[in-house]
């Protein structure tokens, strides 16, 4: 029987979406599984962040059956995700790959769209990255229909193969001219796990009358299948190599650029928590194709030296530092999925995207952990700090409960 392929953004610099691959795997060991698992995404190449994996094309998993005798023969069984990526903005998506630096140009657009990039570029700025993301999308997302990560099972190689969903989210509700393509993609899956009720409801807006399934996002099941207290001890060496001192409260933080976030305001608030409690603030880059590790280099100028910047570029030492750490805040959702897994007390920052309450929701956790603005930063640190790390613990204790029930059914249903 050929490997498991599993689909998602799993060739960005981007933590969330590289946990993915690693947990699924973890927990496909863990059920006794001896099949193996491929990652595949837009573009063939070595996993970021020395995940430990490699991506092969996803245009591979579509067009004829290959010959006889080939090892990799047979029907396609495929699993899509997790994260945000049931969405048709083909644009928004490419947008993440030109932003991250360890692709190149002439992979993403070819020779003659480099050509035209940097000429372009010379004039207008803002035409040329909106050429750039263009023209990725045309060449390495338009693999499948109706969008990259809706797959219609039929048009997989060799047709009729099947396919699941992994703990994926909807960003936003389908345009009208879509539903009815998106609506036929999901009734052909052979299950379909999403990780908070607002996707699932945007499905059923869309037409999808199937069952689907909801638990909390997979990365839940990190902190059972790594114990605390040995990532931790791998997490303060990391931070005392970083010139933190590990014997005071240590508060991780991460953030992504967005309109309205201001470096200077952000370093203001974290610095009067730090004052409060004598403890350290640890700036940690997540989400490197969303601009964190320079926005975040802004708020470590603006602390005036006081906070300790984390260059990290190995996933599993990003996982080791959280884990360490007393208090993590972020925008990141699987920066905050991760604390959570460890029973680390958590703030999500007000980004206005719906995955974060979802995670809420799906996870039995206040909606007070989540900031409307970064304001409310000091008064909700002791918020989440009040609660404590067992009612932490205890929650992901049950969340792992749901995630393990949702991927035992899945690969029931994929295996069938």
């Amino acid at each position: 029987m050929a490997n498991i392929k599993q689909l998602g953004t799993f060739d960005v610099e981007n933590y969330g979406d590289l946990l993915y691959p690693v947990v699924f795997r973890r927990a496909l060991q863990g059920r006794g599984s001896r099949l193996g698992l491929d990652a595949y995404s837009p573009l063939a190449r070595e996993a970021p962040h020395a995940a430990g994996f490699e991506t092969r094309d996803a245009r591979t998993l579509f067009g004829p059956a290959r010959g006889a005798g080939d090892a990799d023969d047979g029907a396609v069984r495929l699993v899509v995700g997790g994260g945000d990526i049931l969405r048709t903005d083909r644009e928004t998506l490419a947008a993440h790959y030109v932003r991250d630096g360890g692709v190149g140009l002439r992979r993403e657009v070819g020779l003659s769209g480099a050509a035209r990039y940097l000429a372009l570029r010379t004039f207008a700025a803002w035409r040329a990255e909106r050429f750039r993301a263009r023209e990725f999308a045309r060449r390495c997302l338009s693999y499948a229909s109706p969008a990259p990560f809706i797959i219609d099972p039929e048009r997989l190689r060799g047709g009729g193969g099947a396919v699941c969903y992994l703990s994926c989210g909807v960003p936003h509700d389908f345009a009208q001219g879509e539903r009815r393509e998106v609506a036929r993609a999901f009734e052909a899956a052979r299950f379909v796990y999403l990780r908070d009720e607002q996707s699932a409801d945007k499905l059923r807006r869309c037409g999808v009358r199937r069952e689907l399934h909801v638990a909390p996002d997979l990365v839940v099941l990190l902190g059972g299948q790594l114990g605390r207290e040995a990532e931790a001890a791998k997490g303060r060496a990391l931070l005392e190599g970083f010139g933190v001192d590990t014997t005071v409260p240590v508060l991780c933080f991460q953030s992504m650029p967005y309109p309205g976030f201001d470096a200077v305001e952000i370093a203001g608030h974290l610095s009067r928590w730090r004052a409060d409690s004598w403890g350290e603030v640890v700036l940690l880059p997540l989400g490197r194709c969303h601009g964190d590790a320079e926005f975040l280099r802004r708020v470590a100028e603006a602390s005036g030296g006081d906070f300790k910047f984390a260059d990290v570029h190995r996933l599993s030492d990003a996982v080791s530092l959280i884990a360490a750490c007393d208090l993590f805040v972020g925008t990141s959702l699987h920066g905050n999925v991760t604390a959570f897994s460890f029973g680390v007390p958590h703030l999500h920052g007000p980004l206005p995207a719906d995955k974060a309450g979802g995670f809420l929701r799906a996870a039995g956790l206040p909606d007070s952990l989540r900031l409307d603005a970064w304001g409310e930063l000091r008064e909700k640190i002791d918020v989440a700090a009040a609660l404590g790390a067992e009612f932490f613990a205890a929650r992901a204790d049950a969340a792992r409960g749901k995630v393990t029930r949702a991927v035992d059914a899945l690969l029931d249903a994929l295996l069938a």
